[in-house]
């Protein structure tokens, strides 16, 4: 009889596979697995094991040579011949665990999330115990609930199907690693040449242009110029209606649009003649379905929730069965689903009281077609009580929710007015709508795309009328450019999607990295750098490790890989060739004595909370006041997680931290929590009670 090991990712993810494999089940989780038997859909003995996250990380440099533990340039670059990887510590009891059940399997079932990263986690993991012969099938769902678990089984993939995933995410995996530790070490190292010591410079392939982007828009905004402009405009009074015919020109300055006003005799009352009146009947299907950049887009434009926020808010409806796959890149879903969807209208419509027309049950091209490897988000056939869904839970679960009824609802129509009157070369425009079907726009919370400006319907006009304007002008100037916020940074048509920096699975991930590492801080909703990343610009600003250039090429042959159509050696070789050829130039970095003086400030951790006399510094595993009379220690490391050096600043600064997600319970179960210092100056977790009222 064949046994089978199914590798799950965490293990909630293995209960609800047993759940949906069915037959009798056997609990051994003290050895970290679940026995099934007699399953209707997988024939034989059945081992269901599990991950947590990442068992297997690449090592450290001193793992290579205990002399690498000291950082050193003359050491650098380090490019080692073969990667060693190893078990991460606190997970050392469940990798044996998985290891003794595979001993015992004759096949390996991958069944960890269905996505690069997923298969990269299975990968490291039957190379670290030696069993990658026995990986014969995978399992790909992009739901959790038991009838697409048991779809998920009756059609097994082959395991070579998905094997490119694993080499496109083991081959970025590798080369974060390359650039990460050699350029941090590298840009710390130069740092503290300047005098800025006891603070890591962090580089990356991606973050690092990232930040570049940040900075160079708050240059930009810096050192803006307004250039002024003039307009013009004419009014006019219809059937008690007033009326604007708008000019588009921007005129450079106040005496060109004097000669323009002068030439053309534009002197109040202005009797002007209608060249053109243009109706058009139009039709707005609604938005396009949400992927993880639009939801990201669409939560910060309408609860200020950062892209982190927002990815794990989404992960933890899917894993509560309530959504489909969160990181996926895709606008559509196939004709199966928009059946399944379609069957579902009336509870989605109940549940959110809704009582919108749907009549649209016919596929249409904008929302069914081909995707790749998952949908677009989709809930799922559970529904929650969204009373007992907390606030961002339940906004995030019926924005997805309001996008797919949207589908369903009529289109929005309307007829559009173009008014045109002309002067010389120029077109003065009035523009008028009147709404002739809601449809989709009349449910609560739809956004328009591309609304348009004039609303509201204009009084008849026929050409070849005339019209008294009173002409007017105005003076403007040209905007400095914005601040990126989490949406402009790193959701739909953002810039960083524009100029292939990461992934929609890894923008939100590289954002709170450059926060954590306190190169941005998030301020009026938009991002801002920091005194530190001001100094890592100077650093990097002349290296292609800052361009976005560079590694938008990088992302292009990642994505060659996934295709099956670039070579991971050539790829790596790359990366290697660049981080040689970066460190060998051993330039001198200059850093001007404010940025230093501002860096060597920010890096300070403030005074002692307890004894008020000392200040806090930065040890090899905690944090502890200088006062030597002072036993205050601060152990940054809870849960399985090290939090953020900003929330250790938090906590110093005001004995309280911003909701933190990423902890991890004693089950492997993710959970978010705010952290405080209790009264005896202790770290306690504070959890969120709030509920949604419904």
């Amino acid at each position: 009889m064949t046994t089978y090991a199914v590798l799950a990712e965490k293990p909630d993810m293995a209960r609800k596979l047993v759940t949906g494999l069915g037959g009798k089940k056997t609990a051994h989780t003290q050895d970290g697995y679940i026995e099934v038997q007699d399953s209707p859909y997988l024939t034989g003995r059945i081992l269901v094991t599990w991950a947590i996250g990442h068992l297997i990380e690449m090592a450290p440099f001193d793992e290579y040579d205990p002399k690498l533990k000291k950082w050193d340039l003359a050491t650098l670059p380090f490019m080692p011949t073969k990667y060693v990887m190893q078990v991460r510590d606190g997970v050392g009891k469940q990798y044996n665990n998985v290891k003794r059940v595979f001993k015992e399997a004759n096949q390996i079932i991958i069944a960890t999330d269905p996505d690069r990263e997923g298969e990269n986690i299975a990968y490291l993991i039957v190379d670290q115990t030696g069993d990658r012969d026995k990986v014969t099938k995978r399992l790909w769902v992009n739901s959790l609930l038991p009838k697409a678990v048991q779809d998920g089984f009756k059609q097994l993939r082959d395991a070579g199907e998905t094997y490119n995933y694993y080499k496109e995410s083991h081959s970025r995996q590798i080369s974060d690693w390359l650039v990460g530790m050699n350029m941090t070490r590298y840009y710390t190292l130069r740092a503290q040449g300047a005098g800025i010591q006891g603070t890591v410079y962090s580089a990356g392939r991606v973050q690092t242009p990232v930040m570049v982007l940040i900075v160079k828009n708050k240059l930009e905004r810096d050192h803006f110029v307004p250039v002024p402009f003039w307009t013009i405009s004419g009014e006019t009074e219809k059937d008690g209606q007033k009326v604007i015919f708008r000019n588009a020109t921007h005129f450079e300055s106040e005496e060109q649009l004097r000669e323009f006003v002068n030439a053309n005799q534009l002197v109040t009352p202005y009797m002007a003649t209608i060249g053109t009146v243009q109706k058009e009947h139009k039709i707005k299907q609604s938005p396009k379905l949400l992927n993880l950049a639009a939801l990201t887009s669409l939560a910060n434009a309408k609860w200020g929730y950062t892209g982190d926020e927002v990815l794990q808010t989404v992960q933890a409806l899917y894993d509560a069965d309530y959504v489909t796959y969160p990181r996926t890149e895709e606008e559509v879903i196939s004709e199966e689903e928009f059946g399944i969807l379609a069957d579902r209208v009336d509870a989605y419509k109940d549940l959110l009281d809704s009582t919108v027309a749907t009549p649209q049950l016919t596929p249409r091209k904008r929302y069914v077609g081909a995707y790749q490897a998952h949908p677009a988000l989709m809930p799922t056939g559970k529904l929650p009580e969204l009373a007992k869904l907390a606030g961002r839970d339940a906004n995030i679960y019926q924005a997805i929710v309001n996008q797919v009824l949207m589908m369903f609802m009529a289109d929005y129509e309307y007829d559009q007015t173009t008014v045109t009157v002309a002067v010389a070369d120029q077109k003065f425009v009035a523009r008028g709508k009147v709404v002739t079907q809601a449809g989709w726009r009349a449910m609560a919370g739809a956004i328009e795309e591309d609304a348009t400006e004039d609303a509201g319907a204009l009084p008849t006009f026929a050409e070849g009328e005339r019209v008294a304007l009173t002409i007017q002008t105005a003076k403007g100037e040209t905007k400095p450019p914005k601040p990126y916020t989490p949406g402009t940074l790193g959701g739909k048509n953002s810039i960083m999607e524009k100029l292939n920096l990461g992934t929609a699975a890894t923008r939100a991930a590289i954002i709170k990295t450059l926060v954590d590492r306190e190169y941005i801080a998030l301020v009026k909703k938009a991002y801002e750098p920091t005194d530190k990343a001001m100094v890592m610009y100077t650093m990097v600003k002349d290296s292609l490790l800052g361009s976005p250039e560079m590694t938008a090429a990088w992302e292009d042959y990642l994505a060659k890989i996934e295709q099956g159509d670039g070579d991971p050696a050539t790829f790596i070789a790359n990366v290697r060739k660049f981080v040689s050829q970066e460190i060998g130039k051993a330039q001198t970095i200059e850093l001007p004595p404010e940025q230093v003086e501002a860096a060597i400030e920010q890096s300070s951790y403030g005074t002692c909370p307890k004894c008020h006399q000392g200040t806090i510094a930065k040890g090899k595993h905690n944090f502890y006041c200088s006062n030597k009379e002072c036993d205050f220690v601060l152990w940054p490391k809870m849960a399985s997680k090290t939090l953020p050096e900003a929330a250790v600043r938090a906590l110093i600064a005001r004995k309280t931290t911003n909701e933190i997600s990423g902890f991890k319970s004693k089950a492997g179960k993710s959970f978010k929590a705010k952290v405080k210092l209790d009264n005896e100056f202790k770290t306690t977790f504070v959890f969120d009670s709030s509920k949604r009222k419904g």
